[in-house]
């Protein structure tokens, strides 16, 4: 009798039904499934919910919205979160990282410092002993002697990679050099380069001074082989 009844009991197999199934479904035990209903969503149209099950607990909270208008400000809340988080992280993260740049690049001493030193390269005619580019000799020592001409042009500065010196872009770019000592002077003595910078428009002053009322000298240009 024991022998027959623990058979039947390990031939038993359990099964329970889910609302809107419509067939049954294997369980470990008898009560393995526990189905929740919050009746939120609408009923089916089909008869599965009424079919009785003895093998599935099912749990009826019977919940509703009392007050629509806090549902909604949760939603709103809800959708402001997870909107303005990430925003206001991915803010932090770039603009902290953009003043870190700032703040490592913003050597305006040394900017300054870089920008005289292309003036002192392109420097033409006799340098001073105190020159701050020392692979750099006298050049264009006869400017304005050779043909007709019979003007002092040595001096001045080099317009770039080569030995032509304009009388124009000279005049201009001293000028606003000027302005720069004029507005910031103190800025310059600050930083220890108000003397250069004078020196330098200084070397340009003394090569316009040169030229003849009457003439205008707007190229110069010695005859040379590069290098």
């Amino acid at each position: 009798m024991s022998e027959t009844s623990e058979s039947e009991i390990h031939s038993v197999r359990f099964v329970h039904i889910v609302s809107g199934a419509g067939r049954l479904l294997p369980s470990a035990s008898r009560w393995n499934s526990i189905e929740l209903d919050f009746n939120l969503l609408p009923r089916t149209s089909n008869g599965y919910n009424s079919l009785p099950s003895r093998f599935s607990k099912s749990i009826d909270f019977n919940l509703r919205l009392s007050n629509k208008t806090y549902f909604k400000r949760c939603i709103y809340v809800s959708i402001f979160i997870v909107v303005f988080v990430p925003v206001l992280v991915l803010l932090m993260h770039f603009l902290t990282h953009k003043k870190e740049i700032g703040e490592n690049s913003k050597d305006l001493r040394l900017a300054l410092s870089q920008a005289l030193l292309f003036f002192d390269a392109q420097k033409s005619g006799h340098l001073q002993q105190n020159s701050t580019i020392n692979f750099r000799g006298n050049s264009g020592l006869n400017d304005g002697k050779d043909g007709n001409t019979n003007a002092d042009l040595v001096g001045g500065f080099y317009d770039s990679g080569n030995n032509i010196k304009f009388s124009f872009s000279t005049a201009y770019t001293v000028t606003l050099l000027s302005w720069t000592v004029v507005e910031y002077k103190q800025k310059y003595a600050d930083i220890g380069e108000l003397d250069h910078v004078k020196d330098i428009i200084k070397w340009a002053v003394i090569i316009c001074s040169n030229f003849s009322s009457l003439q205008i000298q707007a190229q110069i240009q010695p005859f040379c082989i590069l290098r």
